[in-house]
């Protein structure tokens, strides 16, 4: 690969991906929110993505753009569907007809999380407006056979003060956090291991759906007190159990089976050693 380009550079991961791949070839990223060496792309607008594409020619497309909170999907699905889905159908049409790789990323949302352990062969489940409209992505992304979906759990990690990260930022506002779900159990993945993995995929020349998900299954609350001990002592977290009639519904159980990953010899990096590396890379402690 001589030229990748990421779309949404600007957010979590997109950071993690410029930072990675930049050593290994030439990236551009490209968001909806331009900043320095950020190239401003609305990937609604289809022609602007063809125009984006045809400019830049790379050999890799990374598609992170994502309405994520799922609170935020239910409130409005037409917006969740225009950024969910149209902005990957945009992508993946103009990547198919450029040939360059599509990679699109994706949920454990996908799945009602009734039995837990979904593999790549396990057929859908949505339960809310975030994964139906991921869905519809993967439906439409099907239809590229050069493409690469990896479908993520929570993902954990640093950028630093100020950057997008993740989970992580509830926490570094040191505002108090209010769960609504004590039960929710997750594979936290450490997020330096998704470009790594994509990376690999690529030397390998794989295609198709991936699941990928840390080595260690979780309650979500003990997810955010480990990353909160790394900043601070008293823990500013509490339980507070939905009461309402109609809550939001999440998956209580959508853990992956990764075994198409490490069977061809991929590594997730354990849970207490992405925790050591965050360490290192945080400042002092609150």
């Amino acid at each position: 690969m001589k030229k990748i380009a990421i779309i949404g550079a600007n957010g979590f991961l997109g950071k993690k991906l410029m930072d990675f791949f930049q050593n290994k070839a030439e990236v551009i990223g490209a968001g909806i929110n331009p900043k320095k060496g950020i190239i401003k792309l609305d990937a609604t607008d289809k022609k602007a993505v063809d125009d984006f594409l045809k400019k830049e020619r790379p050999d890799l497309v990374v598609d992170t753009v994502a309405l994520t909170s799922s609170f935020a999907c239910e409130k409005d699905p037409e917006l969740a569907e225009r950024l969910n889905y149209l902005t990957a159908k945009n992508i993946s049409e103009a990547c198919k007809e450029r040939g360059a790789i599509f990679t699109f990323i994706s949920s454990s949302y996908l799945f009602d999380g009734i039995k837990g352990n979904y593999n790549e062969e396990d057929e859908t489940s949505p339960i809310n407006e975030y994964a139906r409209t991921k869905i519809m992505a993967e439906k439409e992304i099907s239809k590229n056979p050069n493409s690469i979906i990896l479908r993520v759990d929570i993902m954990y990690g640093y950028n630093g003060i100020g950057q997008g990260n993740g989970v992580f930022d509830q926490i570094l506002s040191g505002n108090e956090i209010k769960l609504r779900d004590s039960s929710q159990v997750r594979q936290p993945l450490f997020v330096e291991d998704v470009p790594r993995i994509l990376y690999e995929l690529i030397k390998k020349n794989q295609r198709g759906i991936f699941h990928l998900a840390g080595p260690e299954r979780m309650k979500h609350p003990d997810l955010l007190r480990s990353l909160e001990s790394l900043v601070r002592d008293k823990s500013r977290i509490t339980i507070e159990e939905s009461q309402t009639a109609a809550p939001l519904k999440i998956p209580k159980n959508a853990t992956f089976d990764t075994h198409k990953i490490t069977n061809l010899g991929i590594k997730f990096t354990p849970f207490s050693k992405g925790l050591e590396i965050i360490a290192k890379q945080l400042p002092l402690r609150q």
